[in-house]
């Protein structure tokens, strides 16, 4: 870089040199704080699709159900953890059958529930109920069933937005 002299005996910059290192820095730092941020916009798997499932569920639920998490399985994984319940139901119904290998997101809501208060509900154990998975069917987006448990099942690891 070629400095110009002043009368003072120190170099001075070209003022469109300064401005360039100002914008290459600024740039750099914008792409370097985009690349931290992008990956907590999402949950970074096929979880975070089943997000748009949320309305649907929720409209199943109730609004004074407490969102628990959600899990984009095939509804036999929710399926087998019933059937693995001492006193469960043996007795899938069809609507659940029909989609156990399917893609399919898994909701969980928390709360006080009854059968005749929710949408499509399905209850395998006896209750009381607090726990609620809402299964919506994942390539439209519509309700399968609400199956109603005494607790959520800790072996589907629902992910929530925190």
């Amino acid at each position: 870089m070629r400095a110009l002299a002043t009368s003072g005996g120190a170099p001075r910059r070209r003022p469109w040199v300064v401005a360039a290192g100002v914008a290459l820095a600024l740039a750099m730092s914008a792409v370097s704080l985009a690349g931290c941020t992008s990956a907590r916009n999402t949950l970074g798997t096929r979880d975070s699709a089943c997000f748009r499932a949320l309305p649907e569920a929720r409209s199943a639920v109730g609004y004074v159900a407490v969102f628990a998490g959600v899990r984009s399985l095939q509804a036999s994984a929710l399926v087998k953890d019933i059937e693995s319940t001492p006193h469960a139901s043996r007795t899938i119904p069809p609507a659940l059958t029909a989609v156990e290998h399917e893609a399919t997101c898994l909701v969980a809501f928390k709360g006080s529930f009854a059968v005749d208060r929710v949408s499509r509900g399905w209850a395998p154990l006896p209750g009381p109920y607090q726990g609620a998975v809402v299964v919506v069917r994942f390539s439209n987006v519509k309700l399968v069933m609400t199956v109603l448990l005494p607790r959520l099942p800790r072996a589907l690891e629902f992910s929530d937005l925190h």
